[in-house]
Formats: C-alpha cells, sequence, structure tokens
C-alpha cells in the first residue's frame, strides 16, 4: 500500500503537535511496510516556488519516509486570504500522477492549498482527512480572539471572523470588504467540500469533534482517533521539598506564543507571588516560541528561564520537566492535549485549561487540575493552591491514551477500507479559467501588498 500524507509542516523545520504526530504515524506506518510520501508546507520562502525532497529516516527502525517539501514564492501565505495555492496545487496533482498514491491523508491545509482532496477525487483516489484544529472554522485555525485573549465560540461567520482576522497583521487594505466576504465565503465552500468528499474525517477528541460540528455543520459523524507519539516518556523521579530559600520549579514546555498562554502564567505567577508567596517560583519555559519579557518587572522571588526550544524525546532528561510541577497555560480550545500527555508520562502534577477536550480527557486522573481558561481570577487562584501544596507525591499512572501499534493499526485498517470503498460521486471538473483566474488574484494581491506601507500592513505604529 502507498500512502501520501499532507501537512503544513513536517521535523526537522517544523516541530509542533501535529507536525510531530504525522512524523510518528508516517514513520510507524513505514515500518509496516507501508510505502510513505509526506507532502508537506515550508516557512521557507523563494523567489520562485520549488520542491524539495529528502528521505526521513527513523534512527529506530530505519524505516524511511519520502518528504517533498513545498517552498511557496507569494507572499504571506500564512494569511488566511491565501489559503488556496494554485501553484502547489498543480505540484500535488504532479505527484499524485507521478506517484499514484493508494490513498490520501490530509493532516493540514496551511502553506500548501485548499483542494488537495478535490484533486485526489479528481485522480480516482481516496482521501481521509484528520481534523487537528480549527482550520476548518477560523480564520486563524485556533478559535482564540486575539484581543480578548480567550476561547471563541463565536459562529462562524464572514463579518465576526474577518473583524476578528483583521486585527492581527498583515493588514490587507487595499482588499475591498466585499471582496474579502467573497474570498471568506470561497474558503468555506472550498473546506467544505474537502471534508464532503474525504471518507473519513478523523478528530483527536469527542469535544473536538462535537466543536467541529456546532460550527461547520460537518464532522458529525467523525472517528475519533488519538494522535500518534513518538514514544512513551519514562517517569522522573519526584524533585524533593525545596530547602530554605531554594526555588518552587514549575514547567511549560508549549513555547511563548500568543495562543499557548505563557504570559498568562507568568503575569499570575506574579500576583501570586505579590500575594506573598512564602517560597521563591521559577518557571522554566521551552518551545520553538520565546516569550518577550522585557516590558515585565518581575517581582523579587520570581524567575523567568527559558531554554528554546527541544526534542521530545530529549524531555524526559530535560530542565524544563525538571520541576516540581507542569502547567499548560493554551487559551485556545485544544483539540486533543499532547503536552498534557507528556507530563502526565512524566509523573508531574499538572494544572491544565478547562478545555472540553482536556476535561474530557483528564478529569478523573490524581494530580491533574483545572482553571478556567477564560478567567484570569481563576488562574490565579489555581496557581496559588498548587504551589501551596507543591511538593506532591503521586502514585504511578498508567497509560493515558492508546500506544503506537494500535493508533497505526486504527489508520491501517481505515486506509485499507478506503482503498476498497466506492470513489465519491458529484466531484466536480476543473474548468479552463479557474486556474488563469486564482493564479492572476494572487499575483494581483502580491502586487498591491508589496506596494503597502509597513504602516498600511500593521506591521508599524509609526
Amino acid at each position: 500500500m502507498k500512502v501520501l500524507f499532507a501537512v503544513h509542516g513536517y521535523p526537522p523545520e517544523l516541530r509542533g503537535g501535529t507536525e510531530g504526530s504525522t512524523q510518528a504515524l508516517a514513520r510507524s506506518a513505514a515500518a509496516h511496510g507501508i510505502e510513505v510520501m509526506v507532502v508537506a508546507g515550508s516557512l521557507e520562502h523563494g523567489e520562485e516556488f520549488s520542491i524539495s525532497e529528502e528521505v526521513d529516516r527513523d534512527p529506530r527502525t530505519a524505516a524511511g519516509v519520502r518528504v517533498r517539501r513545498m517552498h511557496r514564492s507569494d507572499l504571506y501565505f500564512d494569511h488566511w486570504q491565501k489559503l488556496h495555492s494554485d501553484e502547489v496545487g498543480r505540484a500535488f496533482s504532479n505527484i499524485l500522477e507521478e506517484w499514484r498514491p493508494d490513498v490520501v491523508h490530509v493532516m493540514h491545509w496551511l502553506r500548501l492549498s485548499d483542494d488537495l482532496v478535490l484533486r485526489a477525487a479528481r485522480a480516482g483516489i481516496p482521501s481521509l482527512v484528520t481534523l487537528n484544529d480549527h482550520l476548518s472554522s477560523c480564520l486563524l485555525s485556533l478559535r482564540v480572539h486575539p484581543e480578548r485573549r480567550a476561547p471563541c465560540e463565536e459562529a462562524h461567520s464572514a463579518l465576526v471572523c474577518m473583524a476578528c482576522a483583521g486585527a492581527l497583521p498583515p493588514r490587507t487594505p487595499w482588499v475591498p470588504l466585499e471582496q474579502q466576504m467573497i474570498l471568506f465565503g470561497e474558503r468555506k465552500a472550498q473546506l467544505d467540500r474537502e471534508l464532503d468528499l474525504a471518507l473519513y474525517n478523523i478528530v483527536p477528541s469527542q469535544a473536538h469533534g462535537e466543536a467541529l460540528a456546532r460550527h461547520t455543520g460537518r464532522c458529525q459523524s467523525a472517528l475519533v482517533i488519538p494522535p500518534a507519539s513518538a514514544g512513551r516518556l519514562s517517569p522522573c523521579a519526584p524533585l524533593p521539598t525545596p530547602d530554605s530559600g531554594q526555588p518552587l520549579r514549575l514547567g511549560l514546555w508549549s513555547g511563548g506564543g500568543a495562543a499557548k498562554g505563557a504570559l498568562s502564567i507568568l503575569s499570575a505567577l506574579m500576583r501570586v507571588v505579590g500575594a506573598g508567596l512564602s517560597v521563591p517560583i521559577e518557571l522554566h519555559l521551552a518551545g520553538i516560541e520565546p516569550l518577550d519579557v522585557s516590558a515585565l518587572d518581575l517581582p523579587k522571588g520570581l524567575r523567568c528561564i527559558q531554554h528554546g526550544p527541544f526534542n521530545h524525546e530529549d524531555l524526559g532528561q530535560h530542565p524544563v520537566t525538571k520541576v516540581h510541577a507542569a502547567l499548560v497555560g493554551s487559551l485556545a480550545p485544544e483539540s486533543y492535549g499532547l503536552v498534557a500527555d507528556e507530563a502526565f508520562e512524566l509523573g508531574l502534577p499538572i494544572l491544565l485549561p478547562a478545555a472540553p477536550a482536556l476535561v474530557e480527557r483528564f478529569q478523573d486522573q490524581e494530580g491533574v487540575e483545572f482553571y478556567d481558561q477564560a478567567n484570569e481570577e481563576s488562574l490565579v487562584a489555581a496557581l496559588g493552591g498548587l504551589c501551596a501544596r507543591l511538593p506532591l507525591a503521586l502514585p504511578a499512572r498508567g497509560d493515558i491514551a492508546p500506544g503506537m501499534e494500535a493508533i497505526t493499526a486504527m489508520h491501517m485498517g481505515l486506509w485499507e477500507r478506503a482503498c476498497s470503498a466506492p470513489a465519491p460521486e458529484g466531484v466536480p471538473a476543473e474548468s479552463w479559467f479557474e486556474s488563469r483566474l486564482r493564479s492572476e488574484a494572487q499575483a494581483s494581491w502580491d502586487r498591491q501588498c508589496s506596494q503597502a506601507s509597513a504602516q498600511d500592513l500593521g506591521l508599524s505604529t509609526s
């Protein structure tokens, strides 16, 4: 069997949760004798569209995965108005014709194009889609309101969503409101069609599937399969009670990006320490995106130590996990919670936001506590209470998720069933003018963007 994965990024260039779980599944499938190719997006921008190729080899099994990265040349290709790329689409169709996979499995459309399932269907190849986030109902993918800094439950509608996305750069003053509404409608229609044409929609948790059904009107019968993991982590030896003057150590390793909530955690800790906590605190932060603390006046008794990027397999020996407790500060309505899994496997006490998917999975687990994501007072109270009780002695924990073999078997079963399913009906043929119109629209967008000032784009306030 030949399986082609499509994903917005792939290690070692990009190491987020979806990228890492895609790599783990691709490697495991290859180790089971399946021919695997990954078509990945990339942040590497070029003057011309290009494709690079490499082999990702699992050091444990020596199984190889072919990786083709799409390097787009258009400007700001992560912008919601750039989800479609005719260049990527044509390159994807060429790969389907050349390699002839038995099944296509789309893990994400960002940095690729919004017509991957459609192009596979036109080529007579069945597809599956795993919905790892809220891209299908949020122009920013995460459903976090950028100004309220809280999970968003707004209906997926043009004016509401465009106003939200427009709060972040780059702004697009050269695109009239009427045209933006048309682009919104096209984007929604394209993604709805992708979900409808896929033989199976997969979600990582029941709560995420319910949220997608609520926001998109689709995915009511989505299958729940947890994301693959690079491997179980062994429990850490618990840290002893700090001696006089020694700090309590807290770890947060989802990075300092705005939606990851590191700033909210640090601000809440400032209040906890300022209220007279008797022991000093060290917050150890790791991840791809650093946290800018230059504008913060950290009180005496609170330190923030940043460790930068890390590899999953190194977490067990990393300073960010040599802590008394693990924190998750995400502002998003999480779809699963891979970081929480890692902390659980390491045997650490955990403080989690009460996102439905996290409550679904961890509510009955000892040593796991929750706070309200949308309520700063709840976070402050939860952090203060946790710090007052640390260190905690916890019993040995069992597995929180199925193992890699089980997850691979679930996917292999779906791929085999997809290969024997009848071809989808009602697949629209491409009109002769579609490619030409979209290419010209992209070129026009880029021309006007390049002529806009930094202030017009919202990149500067001067």
